[in-house]
């Protein structure tokens, strides 16, 4: 893959560089904004000023009072660090399954690898493989990942338009969700499993601690850093597959990569905080809509999908924490708002693009 396209290589004048690093900049103050934002809410009052105090005395290695070390830092910190790593990782798998697909429909939750996580994961806690391995969970949502990309990839190897694509995810994702589904209503004289199964199909932050976080970072990190690592293939298969494989990329290598990546990326998140629907189908959207990002440059795109994802993923955790006392589930947040989202880029979709 050591030849790129044309494009790649053109050098941008100092002040367009210059733009993008102050964009990403105040991004990531933006963020950092958010972070302390959503920190200050849910159940228990505690007000900025406490958090700057109780940051600024874990920095110097003074002791903080119980009731905000107990709420602020092992309640609410974790909590909210997970939710911009598990955003920022759907973020950035829907952006490359989107550029993988070379279609702006594509998400993990819209061909149904999102669902295919879901129904490994459901398998093993009927199974109760959960329960003897701690890695049991993570590794059958990646394997369900994976699967449901390589039957999708299989079913429409002939045929490359949207309507095919679309309709080939819409019956996997049926077809794991009743899987899901029937192990479920199997299993329903169990009152343990189900009501875990049930929490965790609707996704959720909560009760999630610190050891959620330490196992969640590493394989979120390595398939972010993987993801962007594929940057320039992928906007040589923007070209098309016969000039991409003429620049050198070979596209069933892409494919196989970009795929292991997803499946890590989709199965880690899944398996840490349960289904969290459409995120990788509205950020990579929001992403090309910043001044400085674009559609072409996958360069661009995947850090700004991972930076936009966290903001969104943290944002809809907040709002659902400033519920109470109603719980309202993140994943089912983000399944209303992506499903409205998906209705409205259906609508803008043309003749000419198949569907």
């Amino acid at each position: 893959m050591s030849a790129e396209p044309a494009s790649a290589g053109a050098v941008e004048p100092a002040p367009a560089r210059r733009r993008v690093i102050l964009a990403g900049i105040g991004l990531a103050l933006f963020l950092t904004l958010a972070v302390v934002a959503a920190l200050g809410v849910g159940p228990g009052e505690i007000s900025f000023a406490e958090i700057l105090t109780a940051f600024a005395a874990k920095l110097s290695g003074r002791p903080l009072a119980f009731r905000t070390e107990a709420i602020l830092w092992e309640l609410r910190l974790p909590r909210v660090l997970l939710a911009l790593l598990v955003g920022a990782g759907l973020g950035s798998a829907g952006a490359l399954t989107q550029g993988l697909f070379r279609n702006p429909l594509a998400s993990p939750g819209v061909l149904g690898i999102s669902t295919g996580s879901a129904a490994a994961v459901m398998l093993g806690f009927v199974l109760g493989l959960d329960e003897r391995a701690l890695w049991a969970t993570p590794a059958l949502a990646g394997i369900g990942a994976v699967v449901m990309l390589a039957l999708l990839f299989a079913l429409t190897a002939r045929r490359r338009d949207l309507a095919q694509l679309l309709l080939t995810g819409v019956a996997l994702n049926a077809l794991a969700g009743a899987l899901g589904t029937l192990l479920l209503a199997l299993f329903l004289d169990r009152p343990t499993l189900a009501q875990k199964a049930m929490a965790w199909t609707l996704g959720s932050f909560d009760g999630r601690g610190f050891p959620h976080l330490r196992a969640a970072v590493l394989p979120l990190s390595v398939g972010m850093l993987g993801a962007w690592t594929l940057h320039r293939p992928l906007d040589a298969m923007a070209l098309g597959e016969e000039t991409a494989a003429s620049l050198g990329v070979d596209p069933g290598r892409l494919r196989v990569g970009a795929a292991l990546l997803v499946g890590l990326l989709v199965g880690t998140s899944t398996a840490a905080v349960g289904v969290i629907g459409f995120v990788g189908l509205i950020v990579p959207h929001l992403a090309r809509s910043l001044p400085w990002v674009g559609s072409a440059d996958h360069g661009r795109l995947l850090p700004a999908s991972m930076l936009t994802g966290a903001a969104l993923m943290l944002g809809v955790d907040t709002l659902s924490r400033a519920s109470t006392p109603t719980f309202l589930p993140p994943g089912a947040l983000t399944s209303l708002l992506g499903g409205l989202f998906f209705l409205w880029l259906l609508r803008r979709q043309t003749p000419e693009q198949g569907i």
